[in-house]
């Protein structure tokens, strides 16, 4: 995620440090999309990917109200991530 806090980015570039299929990466990125975390946009046959901080720290703000949640670290979240998206079994 804090790939995207510079610019936005292709989806294949997103990809592209993760080893599993481009198909995949475009499914969490839905997920994120339906979220509000991030925005996606078609620019001729490429599509971007924006994040969205203020989604971002609307997300944070209600974790945080949980009482059991530190403030989003993107980072660590990035990291996390990364982890989630590495593993195959936890694809489906």
């Amino acid at each position: 995620m804090t790939m995207l806090l510079e610019d936005d980015m292709a989806v294949t570039d997103v990809a592209e440090p993760f080893e599993m299929s481009l198909a995949a990466i475009s499914k969490h990125l839905s997920i994120l999309t339906r979220a509000g975390l991030i925005s996606q946009e078609k620019r001729g046959r490429v599509k971007w990917c924006k994040l969205e901080p203020d989604a971002m720290r609307d997300a944070s703000v209600w974790m945080q109200g949980f009482g059991q949640f530190e403030p989003v670290n993107l980072d660590a979240f990035e990291r996390f991530l990364a982890a989630e998206l590495a593993d195959p079994s936890k694809t489906s």
